[in-house]
């Protein structure tokens, strides 16, 4: 089914930030590119940054010349974008940008439909959030939604209090909390192909499945974004929301229908059931580890990195088994891994299947689901061997590569910006779903506090990981897949 153009204005808060120029702008550009968005839209720049429309306009095209999917320019989006040099702890400038909403929303003739981006730290929803109403720019009339950035909070603690505040502005139906992974076509395709395939979801249980593993590992360092990993690290960056959210729709029990709230129903449920760690279950199934410089000079120590202590014990890598408390998944254990420069670098779910006592294979039978680079679905399966006594070989079955080369693989911001101007909700986390989440991710913060400081750094850059990790699997008879 084709998707309809959508309009409306998007006041983009911190629209020189990092974000904005790698993913946020990019995104608009190839939704407008691609006729999604109607030439009754607009994009409103803000940031405390003085300069043009002129100036923001060439800003955005260098944006958009080095984002994700670029072939060509799309002059025409440029003329839809404008800008409003705002500090958002300043009333008079919120007044001022209210003013530059309505001329361009009267110049567009923009639906009533008002999407506040908030692409800034935290610390800023606040005022920000005060200020937009204090300046009446949520009274003109319309639907008025707000996105914000993961991770939404630093605990359940801080989460509570963000959300608190958004609500004496925003309705709970118009708070769009930012996850871009669930935004992957190839990571709603593990939902999709549950739901298409009777022969899939009639062994998508324990008596099939040996262990499940999320495996999200990067081979890029921190680079420039050592403050942000010095107040996050792995763990808050990419566990607490990027995998449990995969968690979710990998375990979540198959909705009869794939509606957004039956979707959301069962995926709570899942997080429900997920453990509140103890400091001993932290302690035997939690591996964190931090980078240090490799052999070939590639890569330095992540305490060596920009804006990183020298003596930091932030996590660069962690790994972690869960178990769902749930009779589908009784005794299978769920293994998610992510780290900073790894040898690997994809995002990928594999179904480890149960085999037989017979079968002597290095390769584990399994359902595969590549999400990054987008690949699709495939299956590692035993057939036997020719001219030999019952042999096992391994065959690999899939992706096609032809399956998908003649279509558009969207960005995930694509599809969630294009989902908010179309007020779906669907692939956006709920708050009800993050206070899950936080519960999981500040058991094991609180744990690390009372364990003993980590032998930091404990695994070398353009490797595996920690041994460690190899170890949380190797006791229960289990192995990582690797592709290298």
């Amino acid at each position: 089914m084709s998707k309809k153009q959508v309009g409306g204005l998007i006041v983009l808060f911190g629209a020189t930030g990092d974000l904005a120029m790698r993913m946020l702008l990019p995104a608009l550009h190839q939704l407008y590119q691609r006729g999604l968005v109607s030439d009754n839209f607009a994009l409103l720049g803000a940031s405390r940054t003085q300069m043009t429309d002129q100036e923001f306009q060439e800003l955005v095209r260098k944006s958009v010349e080095n984002g994700p999917n670029f072939e060509e320019l799309d002059e025409k989006f440029f003329e839809h974008c404008r800008y409003q040099g705002t500090d958002n702890t300043n009333l008079e400038d919120l007044k001022q940008l209210r003013e530059k909403i309505e001329l361009v929303a009267k110049e567009f003739e923009t639906p009533d439909e008002y999407i506040y981006y908030y692409s800034i730290a935290p610390e800023l929803y606040d005022e920000t959030t005060t200020n937009i109403q204090k300046a009446e720019i949520t009274e003109l009339p319309g639907n008025h939604r707000v996105i914000t950035e993961k991770p939404f909070g630093d605990s359940l603690e801080t989460a509570e209090e963000y959300h608190r505040l958004l609500l004496k502005v925003f309705d709970e139906e118009d708070l769009y909390f930012m996850d871009h992974f669930p935004g992957m076509d190839f990571v709603q395709n593990i939902l999709a192909t549950r739901f298409y395939n009777p022969l899939i979801e009639g062994i998508w249980n324990n008596n099939f499945i040996e262990n499940v593993q999320i495996s999200l590992p990067e081979n890029l360092s921190i680079g420039t974004r050592g403050s942000f990993y010095e107040e996050n690290g792995a763990l808050l960056d990419m566990f607490q929301n990027h995998l449990l959210q995969i968690l979710s729709i990998v375990a979540m029990e198959l909705p009869a229908e794939l509606t957004t709230e039956s979707i959301h129903k069962n995926k709570l449920t899942l997080l429900q059931n997920l453990p509140t760690f103890t400091t001993e279950q932290v302690e035997q199934k939690v591996v964190r580890g931090q980078y240090k410089a490799d052999s070939e000079g590639k890569y330095k120590s992540y305490r060596n990195e920009e804006k990183v202590a020298s003596d930091s014990d932030t996590d660069t890598y962690v790994a972690i088994e869960l178990s769902v408390d749930a009779p589908r998944w009784q005794g299978v254990p769920f293994y998610l891994r992510t780290g900073k420069a790894l040898i690997e670098d994809y995002t990928a779910i594999d179904i480890l299947l149960k085999s037989t006592d017979a079968v002597d294979s290095d390769v584990a039978t399994r359902i595969t689901f590549m999400a990054e680079p987008a690949q699709g679905v495939s299956l590692v399966l035993n057939q036997k061997m020719p001219n030999n006594e019952y042999e096992p070989v391994s065959t690999f079955i899939g992706p096609d590569e032809n399956t998908f080369k003649e279509y558009y693989i969207a960005d995930p911001y694509e599809n969630m910006i294009y989902d908010a101007l179309a007020g779906d909700r669907t692939h956006f986390s709920t708050y009800e779903e993050i206070k899950e989440q936080w519960r999981i991710t500040d058991s094991i913060v609180a744990a690390w506090k009372e364990l003993p400081e980590p032998d930091f750094p404990n695994y070398r850059a353009h490797t595996f990981g920690p041994i460690e990790a190899e170890d949380l699997l190797t006791k229960n008879n289990h192995e990582w897949v690797k592709r290298i």
